[in-house]
Protein backbone atom coordinates (compact mmCIF):
# COMPACT_ATOMS: atom_id res chain seq x y z
CA UNK A 1 0.00 0.00 0.00
CA UNK A 2 2.54 2.47 0.73
CA UNK A 3 4.51 1.36 -2.50
CA UNK A 4 1.36 2.31 -4.35
CA UNK A 5 1.02 5.72 -2.18
CA UNK A 6 4.52 6.24 -3.38
CA UNK A 7 3.72 5.49 -7.21
CA UNK A 8 0.70 8.01 -7.25
CA UNK A 9 3.08 10.52 -5.44
CA UNK A 10 5.78 10.63 -8.18
CA UNK A 11 2.90 10.33 -11.07
CA UNK A 12 1.22 13.86 -9.59
CA UNK A 13 4.46 15.18 -8.31
CA UNK A 14 5.39 16.85 -12.13
CA UNK A 15 2.11 19.01 -11.54
CA UNK A 16 3.35 20.83 -8.55
CA UNK A 17 6.74 21.39 -10.39
CA UNK A 18 7.81 24.65 -9.93
CA UNK A 19 8.25 24.67 -13.61
CA UNK A 20 4.34 24.05 -14.50
CA UNK A 21 3.83 27.29 -11.99
CA UNK A 22 2.81 29.66 -15.06
CA UNK A 23 0.78 26.76 -16.44
CA UNK A 24 -1.04 26.13 -12.91
CA UNK A 25 -1.65 29.81 -12.79
CA UNK A 26 -2.91 30.49 -16.43
CA UNK A 27 -5.32 27.46 -15.73
CA UNK A 28 -6.63 29.07 -12.76
CA UNK A 29 -7.01 32.73 -13.95
CA UNK A 30 -9.00 31.20 -17.06
CA UNK A 31 -11.14 29.36 -14.50
CA UNK A 32 -11.73 32.89 -12.36
CA UNK A 33 -12.49 34.33 -15.60
CA UNK A 34 -14.99 32.20 -16.62
CA UNK A 35 -17.02 32.14 -13.64
CA UNK A 36 -16.51 35.68 -12.91
CA UNK A 37 -18.09 36.90 -16.91
CA UNK A 38 -21.22 34.25 -16.84
CA UNK A 39 -21.59 35.08 -12.97
CA UNK A 40 -22.10 38.56 -14.43
CA UNK A 41 -23.94 37.73 -17.58
CA UNK A 42 -26.38 34.98 -15.59
CA UNK A 43 -27.30 37.74 -13.43
CA UNK A 44 -27.42 40.91 -15.58
CA UNK A 45 -29.91 38.69 -17.87
CA UNK A 46 -32.13 37.70 -15.16
CA UNK A 47 -32.35 40.68 -13.53
CA UNK A 48 -33.90 41.94 -17.21
CA UNK A 49 -35.84 39.14 -18.14
CA UNK A 50 -37.44 39.42 -14.44
CA UNK A 51 -37.06 42.65 -13.99
CA UNK A 52 -39.12 44.00 -17.49
CA UNK A 53 -42.16 41.97 -16.15
CA UNK A 54 -41.98 42.18 -12.78
CA UNK A 55 -44.93 43.62 -10.71
CA UNK A 56 -46.93 45.30 -13.57
CA UNK A 57 -49.61 45.87 -10.95
CA UNK A 58 -47.41 48.21 -9.03
CA UNK A 59 -47.39 50.47 -11.82
CA UNK A 60 -50.89 50.23 -13.18
CA UNK A 61 -51.32 53.97 -12.64
CA UNK A 62 -48.85 54.59 -15.26
CA UNK A 63 -51.75 53.15 -17.72
CA UNK A 64 -54.76 55.73 -18.43
CA UNK A 65 -58.10 54.96 -19.89
CA UNK A 66 -60.46 57.48 -21.51
CA UNK A 67 -64.05 57.84 -19.73
CA UNK A 68 -67.19 59.60 -21.50
CA UNK A 69 -70.52 59.43 -20.61
CA UNK A 70 -72.76 60.32 -23.65
CA UNK A 71 -75.98 59.81 -21.63
CA UNK A 72 -77.51 62.72 -19.65
CA UNK A 73 -79.69 60.23 -17.94
CA UNK A 74 -80.13 59.61 -14.07
CA UNK A 75 -79.23 56.42 -13.80
CA UNK A 76 -76.40 57.13 -16.57
CA UNK A 77 -75.27 60.44 -14.05
CA UNK A 78 -75.58 57.40 -11.08
CA UNK A 79 -73.48 54.58 -13.01
CA UNK A 80 -70.66 57.33 -13.93
CA UNK A 81 -70.22 58.47 -10.53
CA UNK A 82 -69.47 54.63 -9.35
CA UNK A 83 -67.42 53.97 -12.06
CA UNK A 84 -65.08 57.15 -11.48
CA UNK A 85 -64.97 56.44 -6.94
CA UNK A 86 -64.31 52.42 -8.50
CA UNK A 87 -60.92 53.28 -10.41
CA UNK A 88 -60.09 55.23 -7.91
CA UNK A 89 -58.29 51.99 -6.21
CA UNK A 90 -54.93 51.65 -6.02
CA UNK A 91 -55.15 48.14 -8.27
CA UNK A 92 -56.77 50.09 -11.12
CA UNK A 93 -55.63 51.73 -14.71
CA UNK A 94 -55.66 55.39 -14.65
CA UNK A 95 -59.17 56.90 -15.34
CA UNK A 96 -59.18 60.23 -17.32
CA UNK A 97 -63.03 61.87 -17.50
CA UNK A 98 -63.66 63.40 -20.79
CA UNK A 99 -67.65 63.67 -20.16
CA UNK A 100 -68.81 67.45 -21.39
CA UNK A 101 -65.44 68.07 -23.06
CA UNK A 102 -64.76 68.89 -26.79
CA UNK A 103 -62.42 66.35 -27.05
CA UNK A 104 -62.70 63.23 -27.81
CA UNK A 105 -66.60 64.21 -28.31
CA UNK A 106 -67.99 60.80 -30.29
CA UNK A 107 -67.20 56.96 -29.59
CA UNK A 108 -65.42 57.09 -33.19
CA UNK A 109 -62.59 59.89 -32.06
CA UNK A 110 -61.93 57.72 -28.86
CA UNK A 111 -61.52 54.51 -30.58
CA UNK A 112 -59.15 56.47 -32.90
CA UNK A 113 -56.95 58.07 -29.68
CA UNK A 114 -56.81 53.88 -28.26
CA UNK A 115 -56.07 52.25 -31.88
CA UNK A 116 -53.07 55.35 -31.62
CA UNK A 117 -51.43 54.52 -28.42
CA UNK A 118 -52.87 57.89 -26.63
CA UNK A 119 -54.32 55.60 -24.59
CA UNK A 120 -54.74 52.15 -22.94
CA UNK A 121 -58.43 51.93 -23.17
CA UNK A 122 -61.64 53.42 -22.73
CA UNK A 123 -64.77 53.28 -20.18
CA UNK A 124 -68.19 54.89 -22.60
CA UNK A 125 -71.43 54.75 -21.10
CA UNK A 126 -73.02 54.89 -24.16
CA UNK A 127 -76.33 56.81 -25.58
CA UNK A 128 -79.43 55.61 -24.82
CA UNK A 129 -78.79 53.57 -22.00
CA UNK A 130 -80.98 55.34 -19.05
CA UNK A 131 -84.31 54.98 -21.85
CA UNK A 132 -83.78 51.40 -22.38
CA UNK A 133 -83.51 50.82 -18.95
CA UNK A 134 -86.19 52.80 -17.66
CA UNK A 135 -88.60 51.37 -20.28
CA UNK A 136 -86.94 47.37 -19.23
CA UNK A 137 -87.85 47.73 -15.33
CA UNK A 138 -91.14 50.05 -15.77
CA UNK A 139 -92.65 48.18 -18.94
CA UNK A 140 -91.03 45.47 -18.94
CA UNK A 141 -89.57 45.73 -22.59
CA UNK A 142 -86.82 43.72 -24.25
CA UNK A 143 -83.11 44.68 -22.59
CA UNK A 144 -79.33 43.47 -23.87
CA UNK A 145 -77.25 44.30 -20.55
CA UNK A 146 -74.14 44.62 -22.02
CA UNK A 147 -75.63 47.57 -24.29
CA UNK A 148 -74.95 50.09 -21.42
CA UNK A 149 -71.18 50.21 -21.43
CA UNK A 150 -68.62 49.75 -24.14
CA UNK A 151 -65.40 48.76 -22.77
CA UNK A 152 -62.88 49.69 -25.62
CA UNK A 153 -59.46 47.36 -25.76
CA UNK A 154 -56.19 47.82 -27.62
CA UNK A 155 -54.04 44.19 -27.33
CA UNK A 156 -51.52 45.09 -30.06
CA UNK A 157 -49.60 47.94 -27.58
CA UNK A 158 -48.43 44.73 -26.11
CA UNK A 159 -50.30 41.36 -24.84
CA UNK A 160 -48.97 40.71 -21.74
CA UNK A 161 -49.41 44.06 -20.13
CA UNK A 162 -52.38 45.15 -22.30
CA UNK A 163 -54.18 41.44 -20.72
CA UNK A 164 -53.07 42.47 -16.98
CA UNK A 165 -54.74 46.39 -17.64
CA UNK A 166 -57.58 45.12 -19.33
CA UNK A 167 -58.46 42.82 -16.53
CA UNK A 168 -57.92 45.47 -13.99
CA UNK A 169 -60.20 47.53 -15.62
CA UNK A 170 -62.77 44.49 -16.18
CA UNK A 171 -62.68 43.77 -12.29
CA UNK A 172 -63.61 47.19 -11.24
CA UNK A 173 -66.53 47.28 -13.79
CA UNK A 174 -67.79 43.58 -13.04
CA UNK A 175 -67.55 44.24 -8.94
CA UNK A 176 -69.68 47.34 -10.16
CA UNK A 177 -72.71 45.34 -10.89
CA UNK A 178 -74.31 44.25 -8.19
CA UNK A 179 -74.17 47.64 -6.06
CA UNK A 180 -75.67 49.14 -8.79
CA UNK A 181 -78.15 46.69 -9.42
CA UNK A 182 -79.25 47.17 -5.41
CA UNK A 183 -79.35 51.00 -5.96
CA UNK A 184 -81.65 50.88 -9.28
CA UNK A 185 -84.27 48.44 -6.89
CA UNK A 186 -84.16 50.48 -4.26
CA UNK A 187 -85.23 53.60 -6.25
CA UNK A 188 -87.74 52.04 -8.22
CA UNK A 189 -89.21 50.54 -4.92
CA UNK A 190 -89.22 54.01 -3.12
CA UNK A 191 -90.42 55.71 -6.07
CA UNK A 192 -93.43 52.80 -5.87
CA UNK A 193 -94.36 53.25 -2.73
CA UNK A 194 -92.37 50.63 -1.15
CA UNK A 195 -94.44 47.81 -3.15
CA UNK A 196 -91.22 45.75 -4.20
CA UNK A 197 -93.92 43.24 -5.39
CA UNK A 198 -95.33 44.87 -8.35
CA UNK A 199 -91.92 46.24 -8.97
CA UNK A 200 -90.26 42.85 -9.81
CA UNK A 201 -93.72 41.40 -11.64
CA UNK A 202 -93.72 44.41 -13.87
CA UNK A 203 -89.76 44.67 -14.65
CA UNK A 204 -87.82 42.98 -17.30
CA UNK A 205 -85.88 40.30 -15.38
CA UNK A 206 -82.47 41.25 -17.16
CA UNK A 207 -82.49 44.77 -16.32
CA UNK A 208 -83.68 44.19 -12.41
CA UNK A 209 -80.86 41.65 -11.78
CA UNK A 210 -77.84 42.93 -13.94
CA UNK A 211 -79.03 46.78 -14.85
CA UNK A 212 -75.49 47.46 -16.40
CA UNK A 213 -72.91 44.79 -17.86
CA UNK A 214 -70.53 45.68 -20.11
CA UNK A 215 -69.12 44.63 -23.63
CA UNK A 216 -65.11 44.74 -25.15
CA UNK A 217 -64.20 46.18 -28.14
CA UNK A 218 -61.03 45.29 -29.19
CA UNK A 219 -59.79 47.30 -32.24
CA UNK A 220 -56.44 45.55 -32.67
CA UNK A 221 -56.14 42.02 -32.08
CA UNK A 222 -53.42 41.14 -31.03
CA UNK A 223 -52.21 37.87 -33.09
CA UNK A 224 -50.58 35.76 -30.17
CA UNK A 225 -50.01 32.56 -32.63
CA UNK A 226 -47.75 34.94 -35.05
CA UNK A 227 -46.67 37.54 -33.22
CA UNK A 228 -45.02 35.52 -30.14
CA UNK A 229 -43.27 33.42 -32.78
CA UNK A 230 -41.96 36.16 -34.45
CA UNK A 231 -40.75 38.14 -31.78
CA UNK A 232 -39.59 35.18 -29.50
CA UNK A 233 -38.35 33.02 -32.17
CA UNK A 234 -37.58 34.47 -35.51
CA UNK A 235 -35.98 37.83 -34.27
CA UNK A 236 -33.64 35.58 -32.01
CA UNK A 237 -32.98 32.60 -34.50
CA UNK A 238 -32.25 36.11 -37.10
CA UNK A 239 -29.58 37.59 -34.60
CA UNK A 240 -27.80 34.57 -33.62
CA UNK A 241 -27.47 32.68 -37.65
CA UNK A 242 -27.63 35.87 -39.27
CA UNK A 243 -24.60 37.49 -37.39
CA UNK A 244 -22.85 35.33 -35.07
CA UNK A 245 -21.99 33.12 -37.64
CA UNK A 246 -20.32 35.51 -40.47
CA UNK A 247 -18.51 36.77 -37.35
CA UNK A 248 -16.66 33.71 -36.18
CA UNK A 249 -15.98 33.05 -39.65
CA UNK A 250 -14.17 36.10 -39.86
CA UNK A 251 -12.89 35.56 -36.90
CA UNK A 252 -11.42 32.42 -38.29
CA UNK A 253 -9.91 33.74 -41.64
CA UNK A 254 -9.49 37.10 -41.32
CA UNK A 255 -5.34 37.21 -40.55
CA UNK A 256 -4.67 36.29 -44.02
CA UNK A 257 -6.67 39.08 -45.01
CA UNK A 258 -5.50 41.14 -42.82
CA UNK A 259 -1.59 40.38 -44.35
CA UNK A 260 -2.20 40.23 -47.71
CA UNK A 261 -4.92 42.25 -48.64
CA UNK A 262 -5.64 46.00 -48.28
CA UNK A 263 -7.91 47.21 -45.34
CA UNK A 264 -10.57 48.98 -47.90
CA UNK A 265 -10.66 45.92 -49.59
CA UNK A 266 -11.42 43.83 -46.48
CA UNK A 267 -13.68 46.18 -45.23
CA UNK A 268 -15.49 46.19 -48.53
CA UNK A 269 -15.28 42.71 -48.37
CA UNK A 270 -16.79 42.00 -44.83
CA UNK A 271 -19.91 44.61 -45.25
CA UNK A 272 -20.31 42.94 -48.50
CA UNK A 273 -20.45 39.38 -47.40
CA UNK A 274 -22.35 40.48 -44.36
CA UNK A 275 -25.00 41.97 -45.87
CA UNK A 276 -25.38 38.96 -48.35
CA UNK A 277 -25.42 36.15 -45.54
CA UNK A 278 -27.97 38.40 -43.25
CA UNK A 279 -30.45 39.12 -46.71
CA UNK A 280 -30.36 35.25 -47.35
CA UNK A 281 -31.13 34.20 -43.70
CA UNK A 282 -33.91 36.86 -43.20
CA UNK A 283 -35.24 35.95 -46.52
CA UNK A 284 -35.60 31.78 -45.32
CA UNK A 285 -36.93 33.46 -41.77
CA UNK A 286 -40.09 35.21 -43.54
CA UNK A 287 -40.52 33.04 -45.54
CA UNK A 288 -41.19 31.02 -42.14
CA UNK A 289 -42.98 32.99 -41.09
CA UNK A 290 -45.39 33.26 -43.87
CA UNK A 291 -45.74 29.46 -44.07
CA UNK A 292 -46.64 28.88 -40.23
CA UNK A 293 -48.89 31.98 -39.81
CA UNK A 294 -52.22 32.10 -37.88
CA UNK A 295 -55.54 31.63 -38.99
CA UNK A 296 -56.05 35.40 -38.02
CA UNK A 297 -53.79 36.96 -40.48
CA UNK A 298 -53.70 36.96 -44.35
CA UNK A 299 -50.57 38.39 -45.39
CA UNK A 300 -50.01 40.00 -48.68
CA UNK A 301 -46.76 40.85 -50.57
CA UNK A 302 -46.07 44.05 -48.96
CA UNK A 303 -46.26 42.27 -45.74
CA UNK A 304 -43.39 40.09 -47.01
CA UNK A 305 -41.02 43.11 -47.79
CA UNK A 306 -42.24 45.07 -45.00
CA UNK A 307 -41.28 42.20 -42.54
CA UNK A 308 -38.29 41.20 -44.50
CA UNK A 309 -36.93 44.68 -44.29
CA UNK A 310 -37.35 44.57 -40.71
CA UNK A 311 -35.64 41.57 -39.95
CA UNK A 312 -32.79 42.42 -42.01
CA UNK A 313 -32.63 45.99 -40.22
CA UNK A 314 -32.32 44.09 -37.02
CA UNK A 315 -29.76 41.52 -38.03
CA UNK A 316 -27.52 43.90 -39.74
CA UNK A 317 -27.72 45.85 -36.41
CA UNK A 318 -26.45 43.06 -34.42
CA UNK A 319 -23.98 41.93 -37.58
CA UNK A 320 -21.91 45.09 -37.25
CA UNK A 321 -22.04 45.54 -33.08
CA UNK A 322 -20.57 41.76 -32.79
CA UNK A 323 -17.72 43.01 -34.98
CA UNK A 324 -17.77 46.28 -32.66
CA UNK A 325 -16.99 43.23 -30.04
CA UNK A 326 -14.66 40.80 -31.89
CA UNK A 327 -12.18 44.01 -32.57
CA UNK A 328 -12.37 45.61 -29.70
CA UNK A 329 -13.21 43.03 -26.57
CA UNK A 330 -10.85 40.94 -25.05
CA UNK A 331 -12.02 37.26 -26.01
CA UNK A 332 -12.84 35.77 -22.78
CA UNK A 333 -15.40 38.61 -22.47
CA UNK A 334 -17.10 38.03 -25.89
CA UNK A 335 -19.43 34.74 -25.27
CA UNK A 336 -20.43 36.55 -22.16
CA UNK A 337 -21.36 39.63 -23.94
CA UNK A 338 -23.38 37.83 -26.75
CA UNK A 339 -25.68 36.21 -23.94
CA UNK A 340 -25.87 39.29 -22.22
CA UNK A 341 -26.98 41.17 -25.16
CA UNK A 342 -28.99 38.28 -26.79
CA UNK A 343 -31.12 38.30 -23.37
CA UNK A 344 -31.41 41.74 -22.62
CA UNK A 345 -33.46 41.97 -26.09
CA UNK A 346 -35.42 39.21 -25.87
CA UNK A 347 -36.79 41.04 -22.44
CA UNK A 348 -37.32 43.87 -24.69
CA UNK A 349 -39.50 42.11 -27.60
CA UNK A 350 -41.33 40.23 -25.13
CA UNK A 351 -41.91 42.77 -22.20
CA UNK A 352 -41.39 46.02 -23.08
CA UNK A 353 -40.72 48.83 -21.35
CA UNK A 354 -43.53 50.08 -20.52
CA UNK A 355 -45.05 49.55 -16.90
CA UNK A 356 -42.10 49.44 -15.36
CA UNK A 357 -39.58 50.61 -12.86
CA UNK A 358 -38.23 53.63 -14.62
CA UNK A 359 -34.61 52.28 -15.05
CA UNK A 360 -36.61 49.72 -17.74
CA UNK A 361 -37.02 52.59 -19.98
CA UNK A 362 -33.75 52.19 -21.18
CA UNK A 363 -35.44 49.23 -23.51
CA UNK A 364 -36.87 52.02 -25.69
CA UNK A 365 -33.49 52.37 -27.65
CA UNK A 366 -33.17 48.11 -27.54
CA UNK A 367 -33.60 47.15 -31.47
CA UNK A 368 -35.43 44.14 -30.59
CA UNK A 369 -38.34 46.35 -29.04
CA UNK A 370 -38.25 48.55 -31.79
CA UNK A 371 -38.65 45.77 -34.28
CA UNK A 372 -41.45 44.50 -31.98
CA UNK A 373 -43.12 47.90 -32.20
CA UNK A 374 -42.86 47.72 -36.22
CA UNK A 375 -44.60 44.42 -36.31
CA UNK A 376 -47.66 44.86 -34.06
CA UNK A 377 -48.35 47.70 -36.27
CA UNK A 378 -47.37 45.90 -39.51
CA UNK A 379 -49.68 43.08 -38.44
CA UNK A 380 -52.93 44.87 -37.21
CA UNK A 381 -52.81 47.27 -40.52
CA UNK A 382 -51.41 50.33 -38.28
CA UNK A 383 -52.33 50.08 -34.97
CA UNK A 384 -50.68 51.60 -32.44
CA UNK A 385 -48.36 53.45 -35.28
CA UNK A 386 -44.30 54.71 -33.58
CA UNK A 387 -42.75 53.33 -37.10
CA UNK A 388 -40.78 56.96 -37.43
CA UNK A 389 -39.56 56.59 -33.76
CA UNK A 390 -38.44 52.61 -34.44
CA UNK A 391 -37.31 52.61 -37.48
CA UNK A 392 -35.36 55.88 -36.67
CA UNK A 393 -33.47 54.22 -33.43
CA UNK A 394 -32.69 50.93 -35.43
CA UNK A 395 -31.25 53.03 -38.20
CA UNK A 396 -29.12 55.32 -35.74
CA UNK A 397 -28.15 51.64 -34.11
CA UNK A 398 -27.09 50.38 -37.37
CA UNK A 399 -24.78 53.12 -38.36
CA UNK A 400 -23.06 53.69 -35.23
CA UNK A 401 -22.52 49.88 -35.19
CA UNK A 402 -21.20 49.93 -38.64
CA UNK A 403 -19.01 53.23 -38.29
CA UNK A 404 -17.54 51.99 -35.30
CA UNK A 405 -17.08 48.60 -36.65
CA UNK A 406 -15.29 49.82 -39.81
CA UNK A 407 -12.80 51.93 -37.65
CA UNK A 408 -12.13 49.26 -35.40
CA UNK A 409 -11.55 46.56 -38.12
CA UNK A 410 -9.18 49.31 -39.83
CA UNK A 411 -7.84 49.94 -36.57
CA UNK A 412 -6.58 45.72 -35.86
CA UNK A 413 -5.50 45.19 -39.18
CA UNK A 414 -3.17 48.19 -39.19
CA UNK A 415 -1.83 46.75 -35.99
CA UNK A 416 -1.56 42.89 -36.57
CA UNK A 417 0.39 44.00 -39.97
CA UNK A 418 2.68 45.94 -37.82
CA UNK A 419 3.30 43.34 -35.47
CA UNK A 420 1.64 45.12 -32.37
CA UNK A 421 -1.32 42.83 -32.19
CA UNK A 422 -2.28 39.19 -32.16
CA UNK A 423 -5.49 38.42 -33.97
CA UNK A 424 -6.95 37.69 -30.60
CA UNK A 425 -7.07 41.36 -29.83
CA UNK A 426 -4.15 40.85 -27.26
CA UNK A 427 -0.68 42.34 -27.87
CA UNK A 428 1.94 39.81 -28.84
CA UNK A 429 4.49 38.20 -26.84
CA UNK A 430 7.84 39.58 -25.88
CA UNK A 431 10.18 38.51 -28.54
CA UNK A 432 13.20 36.71 -26.85
CA UNK A 433 15.75 38.49 -28.39
CA UNK A 434 17.41 39.80 -24.62
CA UNK A 435 17.85 35.86 -24.04
CA UNK A 436 19.87 34.96 -26.77
CA UNK A 437 21.90 37.98 -26.67
CA UNK A 438 22.52 36.88 -23.18
CA UNK A 439 24.01 33.33 -24.03
CA UNK A 440 25.54 34.45 -26.97
CA UNK A 441 28.15 36.46 -24.92
CA UNK A 442 29.13 33.45 -23.37
CA UNK A 443 28.64 30.94 -25.82
CA UNK A 444 31.16 30.36 -28.60
CA UNK A 445 28.89 28.50 -30.71
CA UNK A 446 25.80 30.90 -30.52
CA UNK A 447 28.40 33.67 -31.16
CA UNK A 448 29.46 31.99 -34.01
CA UNK A 449 25.88 31.48 -34.76
CA UNK A 450 24.70 35.01 -34.07
CA UNK A 451 27.68 36.18 -36.49
CA UNK A 452 26.30 33.72 -39.48
CA UNK A 453 23.00 35.24 -39.02
CA UNK A 454 24.00 38.51 -39.07
CA UNK A 455 25.86 38.36 -41.99
CA UNK A 456 22.91 36.36 -43.73
CA UNK A 457 20.42 38.96 -42.74
CA UNK A 458 22.68 41.86 -44.19
CA UNK A 459 23.06 40.27 -47.46
CA UNK A 460 19.85 38.64 -47.85
CA UNK A 461 18.27 41.79 -49.42
CA UNK A 462 20.74 41.08 -52.56
CA UNK A 463 21.60 37.80 -52.87
CA UNK A 464 19.78 34.68 -52.96
CA UNK A 465 19.44 32.44 -49.86
CA UNK A 466 22.03 29.76 -49.66
CA UNK A 467 21.47 26.00 -49.04
CA UNK A 468 21.70 23.88 -46.15
CA UNK A 469 24.78 22.30 -46.82
CA UNK A 470 26.31 26.21 -47.52
CA UNK A 471 24.53 27.39 -44.39
CA UNK A 472 26.33 24.23 -42.69
CA UNK A 473 29.96 25.00 -44.30
CA UNK A 474 30.09 28.32 -43.33
CA UNK A 475 29.32 27.25 -40.06
CA UNK A 476 31.93 25.41 -39.66
CA UNK A 477 34.60 27.72 -41.11
CA UNK A 478 33.27 30.09 -37.88
CA UNK A 479 34.01 27.23 -35.66
CA UNK A 480 37.08 26.84 -36.60
CA UNK A 481 38.21 30.18 -37.03
CA UNK A 482 37.11 31.24 -33.40
CA UNK A 483 38.92 28.21 -31.95
CA UNK A 484 42.10 29.40 -33.88
CA UNK A 485 41.68 32.79 -32.60
CA UNK A 486 41.09 31.37 -28.84
CA UNK A 487 44.18 28.92 -29.11
CA UNK A 488 46.39 32.03 -30.72
CA UNK A 489 46.05 34.02 -27.28
CA UNK A 490 46.39 31.24 -24.88
CA UNK A 491 49.94 30.82 -26.67
CA UNK A 492 50.60 34.18 -26.67
CA UNK A 493 50.54 34.28 -23.39
CA UNK A 494 52.62 31.52 -22.69
CA UNK A 495 55.20 32.87 -24.46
Amino acid sequence: MLRAHRERQKKLLPLFSPELRATRMAFAKGIWDLFLVFTLVFWISICFLYGAGYDTMRHIKDSTFIFRNFDNSQAANDLSSMIIAGFEDPNAPLLKVYTGSEKYDSVAAIKDAVWKGKAWGAVIVNDGFGKQLEQALNEGADYEPTSAVTLVTEESRHYFKVIIVNKAAQTVLTALEGPFSQQMFQKMVAADGANATRVIDQANANALITPFSYAVDNVAPYHFDMSMYILSVTLSLCMVVGSFIPSNMWKSIEEPFYKQVRITHVIALRAFVNIIWAAFICIQATGIVFAFHGPLWSPSTRDFFAMFAIFLLNTLSFTFFIDCMQNWVHPRFLLGGYFTTLFVNIAAAVFGPELNNHFFRILYAVPFNNSGLILRTLLTDGSYNKLNFAITINVLWTLVWWLGSTFLIARKARRVYEGRMLMANVPPPAPPAVALEKDAAHSPTNSAQSEYLSSATASSGTTPSPSESDISARMRSARARKSNDTTSDIEIEDM
